[in-house]
C-alpha cells in the first residue's frame, strides 16, 4: 500500500469515527441559529476549557461570490472542525484543514447532483475560474477539485447521519408509546444527545438504573434497518414501513387480495469497473442494499440444493420423454423450457457483462408497487443467477409477519418459482407467495406461460404491471457513466442517496398517483362492462369457458413418439418440395446450355453453377430416400396422401410464417425495432387460401393492430395450424368470437374490481401512516429538552403537514377515496399550511438613498 493511500485510509477512518459524531450536535445547532441557512449565525463565543496551549490554523473560505482567509484558535477542546461547522463551514481535512467551504455552496451542489451525474472536477473548475474572474486566486496547481471533493463528501455523511439521528429519536418515541422491554444503549446514547451535555450528565443515575435492570419502556435495537428483529408480529418491520407507508403502513389488506405487491429486475448497465484497490468503506445510515453475507448465504444454499446443470440427455433409441407438470406448477415442462431457453436472464451462465474487466456487473432492485425501493442488491456474477432474487425475496418474509401474502413479478417468474417448487427453495414462504410476469417481459413467453402467470389473467394483482424496476433504471441512467469509474464504495453511497431522493419525490407525488389510478381503473371497468355486456352472455359461462380455455391450453404435450411419424411426414414433404425446386433450377440452367442462340457469357456462367446445384440436387435426393424408407407402412400412406394435399403445403407454410412473425414482433418489442409487413401480408394470404380449400381457417391477423401486442392477441396462439385443430366440434373459446371478448372483458372487470379494493385499501394506508407520524413528533417535541433537537423536529412536523396538505388536495376529487377531513391535523393547521405554501416568499429590497 503507497503511502497516500495509507494516509487516505487513516483521514477516513478518523472521519467516521471520531469527527463526524462530534459534529451532529454543533450542526444541528447551527441549523437553528440559521433557521435553516436562511439566516446568518455568526460565530459562538465559547471558552477553551482543556487549558492546553492553542495551535493556530490559517484557512482559506470558499464562498459563492468571494474567497476569505479565517484564522482559528484550536485545541482539544474546541476543534477546528467543531468551530467551522459552528460558522456555517465544513472543513477538507478532519484535525489540520487548510481550506472550508460553505454550507451554503455545498447544499447546493448536493441537491443538483441529486438531479444530474455527479461531477466534482467540473464544479471545482467552474467556481475557480469565476471567482478568479472576480479577482480572487488560490495558490496551487489544482486548489479547489481535491479538497472541495472532500468537503462534500463529508457534508453528505454529515447531513444522512443528522436525518439517522432524527430517525432514531423518533423510534425511541414511536417503541416508547407501544412499550416493551430493555433499553438499548444505543438508545441511552441518543437521548443523552438529544438532551445535551448538561441534561447528559443529570441522567448518569437514571442510565445505572438501566444497567442494573430496572423497569424500562421497551426499545427494540435502535438502528433503523433491514436487520433488525421484529417486536410486532401483526405488522411489518419499521424499516418496511418507512420505505412504503401504502403498502405496510397501514391495517392488512382484505383477505381476498394480496398484502403486497412486488416486482424484482435487473440492470447490466450498471456496471462497475474493476479496480487494483478499493475505496475506504462507507455506508449509507439509510442503506437499502442487502448485506454481502447474505447473498453469499443463499449462494451457498442453491449450489447445496441444486445440482450443475448438465446438457439434456437425447432418449435411447428414440424412446419418448413424457410431458407433464412438476408437482404443483399449473404450466407443462415442456413451456417452461421454452421460455427458459428464450429468455438470457433465465440462464443465469451465460455471460452479459465480463468479470475480467468489471468487479460490479449488474444491480438487482426490489420494488413495491408504487415504484418504491425496498431492497438492491449489487450483483458481481456473469448472469442473472437465482440466488440474488432468492436472497431479496427471504429478506423480505424476514421483515413480514406471518401470514402476509405477497404477489411477486419478475420477467422470468415462471423459471424461479419452478426451481422454488422443484429444489425446496423459500418452502416456508411458498404458501404466502404467488407469481407473475412483468407486462412487458410477458410477451417473450409462450401463450400457456402466459395464460397462468400474465397479472391480468392471474389473481390478485389488479392493474398492477410489474415494471417499477424498468422506471428505477432509468431514473438513474444519468449516472451510469459516474458509476462506472468512482469508488466501490462511493458508487453504492451514490445509489442510496438517489434511492433517498426517489423516496421524497415519491412522497410528494403519491396523492396525485391515487387518484390518477382511480380514474384510469373506473374508465377500464367501464370499457370491461362493455365488452361482458356486448358478449350477451352471462357471467358464469363466460368463467367456465375461460377455464375450459386455460386447461386445454396449459395440456401437456403427448408422448413424442405419437408425433413422431408425422413429423417424419413433414420432413420428408420438405425435402420433397426443396428436390423439386433444385429440380427446376438445374433444367433452366440445361435450357441454357442447350440453347443454340445464348450467349458465350451466359453458357460460361452456366457451366460455373450448374455443377454445384447437380450436387446438392443429388445430396437432397438420397437424403429423400432415406427419410422415405425410415417411414413404416402407416407413414408411407400418410406420406402419399399429404404430399399431394394442397391443404397440408399451406398449413406448414402458415404456421412458419406466424412462428417467424411472432418471433420478429417479440423482438420489436424488447429492442423497439421496426418490423416490415410483407411476412404478416404472405400470412394472411395464405390464411384465405385455406379458407377456400377447407372452409375453415385459422384467424388472420390484423395488421392496424399489429405493434399493440395485447396479450390476447391472434399472434400468440396457433390455433387450427396444428394438430389440434383438426377437431371436428371446437369450444366456443375456441370459436365464438362474442365468448372470447367476453372472457377478455370479465378477466379485465376482475382485475379492475382487484384494483379499486387496493386503492382503497392504499388511502386508508396512507392516512394512518401520516396520522401515526404526526402523533410520534408531536409526542416528541413536547418531551424534547433540547432547543436543537426541538428545531429538528419541527422541521419534520412541517414537511408532514406539506405531504397531508398536497394528498388532501390530490384526492378531493376522488370522493370514494378521500373520506377523511384532517389527515390526523387540526383544520386550522392545513388551512395555514396550504396558505403557506401557495405564497411566493420573497425578501424585500431595501432602497439606498441616491448620492
Amino acid at each position: 500500500m503507497s503511502a497516500h493511500q495509507h494516509k487516505w485510509l487513516v483521514q477516513n477512518h478518523r472521519w467516521q469515527t471520531e469527527v463526524l459524531p462530534c459534529l451532529i450536535r454543533p450542526y444541528i445547532s447551527m441549523l437553528r441559529r440559521t433557521d435553516n441557512l436562511r439566516n446568518e449565525g455568526g460565530m459562538l463565543d465559547k471558552a477553551c476549557t482543556c487549558l492546553n496551549n492553542p495551535r493556530l490554523l490559517e484557512i482559506s473560505i470558499v464562498r459563492f461570490t468571494k474567497l476569505q482567509k479565517l484564522v482559528l484558535s484550536v485545541c482539544a477542546c474546541r476543534t477546528a472542525a467543531v468551530q467551522l461547522v459552528e460558522q456555517g463551514l465544513l472543513p477538507c481535512a478532519p484535525i489540520h484543514p487548510t481550506l472550508a467551504v460553505d454550507i451554503h455552496v455545498l447544499d447546493f451542489v448536493t441537491r443538483l447532483f441529486l438531479r444530474i451525474a455527479p461531477n466534482n472536477t467540473a464544479w471545482a473548475d467552474s467556481i475557480n475560474e469565476f471567482l478568479s474572474s472576480q479577482g480572487y486566486q488560490l495558490q496551487g496547481q489544482d486548489p479547489l477539485r481535491r479538497r472541495f471533493g472532500n468537503a462534500l463528501q463529508w457534508y453528505n455523511s454529515l447531513q444522512d447521519l443528522t436525518a439517522n439521528f432524527v430517525d432514531q429519536v423518533l423510534s425511541i418515541a414511536w417503541n416508547y408509546e407501544e412499550g416493551g422491554s430493555e433499553v438499548s444503549d444505543a438508545e441511552v446514547k441518543t437521548v443523552e444527545i438529544a438532551k445535551g451535555k448538561e441534561a447528559r450528565e443529570s441522567s448518569e443515575d437514571d442510565d445505572s438504573n438501566v444497567d442494573s435492570g430496572s423497569d424500562q419502556p421497551a426499545k427494540k435495537q435502535l438502528r433503523i434497518d433491514s436487520d433488525q428483529e421484529m417486536n410486532h408480529p401483526s405488522r411489518p418491520s419499521e424499516y418496511l414501513r418507512g420505505r412504503c407507508p401504502l403498502c405496510f403502513g397501514g391495517p392488512s389488506q382484505s383477505a381476498q387480495d394480496f398484502n403486497a405487491i412486488v416486482c424484482i429486475d435487473a440492470c447490466f448497465t450498471q456496471k462497475h469497473n474493476k479496480r487494483s484497490h478499493k475505496d475506504p468503506p462507507r455506508q449509507h445510515p439509510r442503506t437499502v442494499f442487502l448485506p454481502e453475507s447474505d447473498v453469499k448465504r443463499w449462494e451457498e444454499i442453491v449450489a447445496s440444493l441444486r445440482p450443475p446443470k448438465t446438457m439434456p440427455k437425447t432418449a435411447a433409441g428414440g424412446e419418448a420423454r413424457e410431458d407433464g407438470y412438476e408437482l404443483s406448477l399449473k404450466v407443462p415442462n415442456s413451456v417452461l423450457d421454452a421460455c427458459e431457453a428464450s429468455f438470457t436472464a433465465a440462464d443465469g451462465s451465460r455471460e452479459k457483462a465480463s468479470t475480467q474487466f468489471f468487479d460490479s456487473t449488474a444491480l438487482m432492485a426490489m420494488l413495491c408497487r408504487h415504484d418504491r425501493v425496498l431492497w438492491l442488491v449489487n450483483m458481481t456474477s456473469l448472469g442473472e443467477r437465482q440466488h440474488y432474487a432468492l436472497a431479496l425475496i427471504d429478506r423480505l418474509f424476514k421483515n413480514l409477519p406471518s401470514g402476509f401474502t405477497v404477489g411477486l413479478l419478475y420477467d422470468i417468474s415462471c423459471s424461479i418459482h419452478r426451481s422454488c417448487v422443484k429444489w425446496g427453495f423459500l418452502d416456508a414462504y411458498l404458501s404466502q407467495l404467488t407469481f407473475a410476469i412483468s407486462v412487458f417481459h410477458a410477451y417473450g413467453h409462450g401463450w400457456a406461460c402466459q395464460c397462468v402467470y400474465h397479472p391480468c389473467k392471474c389473481d390478485g394483482f389488479g392493474l398492477s404491471d410489474g415494471e417499477g424496476c424498468e422506471r428505477f433504471w432509468h431514473s438513474i441512467s444519468k449516472l451510469i457513466a459516474y458509476l462506472r469509474i468512482c469508488g466501490h464504495h462511493t458508487r453504492l453511497y451514490t445509489l442510496d442517496s438517489q434511492v433517498q431522493y426517489a423516496d421524497w419525490l415519491s412522497l410528494l407525488g403519491i396523492g396525485n398517483w391515487l387518484a390518477r389510478k382511480w380514474r384510469n381503473t373506473q374508465t377500464r371497468r367501464l370499457e370491461a362492462d362493455t365488452q361482458v355486456i356486448s358478449s350477451a352472455k352471462q357471467d358464469r359461462y363466460l368463467c367456465e369457458q375461460w377455464k375450459s380455455q386455460l386447461s386445454s391450453q396449459t395440456r401437456p404435450l403427448p408422448r413424442q413418439t405419437k408425433n413422431a411419424g408425422r413429423s417424419a411426414v413433414e420432413e420428408a414433404i420438405r425435402l420433397r418440395k426443396v428436390q423439386d425446386t433444385l429440380h427446376d433450377r438445374v433444367s433452366a440452367l440445361e435450357d441454357v446450355l442447350s440453347d443454340i442462340n445464348s450467349e458465350d457469357y451466359q453458357v460460361v456462367e452456366v457451366e460455373g453453377k450448374l455443377p454445384d446445384l447437380r450436387g446438392k440436387l443429388a445430396q437432397v435426393q438420397a437424403k429423400l430416400i432415406w427419410q422415405e424408407q425410415l417411414l413404416g407402412v402407416v407413414g408411407q400412406q400418410q406420406y402419399r396422401h399429404l404430399a399431394t394435399s394442397p391443404f397440408m403445403a399451406l398449413q406448414m407454410n402458415a404456421h412458419a410464417l406466424k412462428v417467424r412473425l411472432r418471433n420478429r414482433l417479440t423482438s420489436w418489442k424488447f429492442e423497439h425495432r421496426k418490423v416490415r409487413t410483407q411476412t404478416e401480408d404472405a400470412y394472411n394470404i395464405l390464411c384465405h387460401k385455406m379458407e377456400e380449400l377447407l372452409k375453415r381457417t385459422p384467424q388472420p391477423i390484423p395488421l392496424k393492430e399489429l405493434f399493440d401486442l395485447d396479450v390476447d392477441d391472434v399472434i400468440w396462439q396457433d390455433v387450427g395450424l396444428d394438430a389440434s385443430g383438426d377437431i371436428k366440434n371446437p369450444p366456443a373459446w375456441l370459436t365464438d368470437e362474442d365468448v372470447k371478448s367476453g372472457i377478455k372483458g370479465i378477466l379485465l372487470r376482475d382485475r379492475c374490481d382487484e384494483e379499486l379494493r387496493r386503492l382503497k385499501h392504499e388511502c386508508i394506508a396512507l392516512y394512518h401512516w401520516l396520522s401515526e407520524e404526526w402523533q410520534v413528533v408531536n409526542a416528541c417535541i413536547e418531551a424534547a429538552t433540547n432547543s436543537d433537537l426541538v428545531y429538528q423536529l419541527q422541521e419534520r412536523r412541517r414537511c408532514l403537514i406539506k405531504l397531508g396538505v398536497t394528498w388532501r388536495n390530490a384526492l378531493q376529487s376522488i370522493p370514494q377515496l378521500h373520506n377523511v377531513s384532517d389527515w390526523g391535523m387540526s383544520a386550522s393547521e392545513l388551512s395555514e399550511a396550504e396558505q403557506d405554501l401557495g405564497e411566493e416568499k420573497l425578501e424585500a429590497v431595501e432602497k439606498t438613498e441616491e448620492l
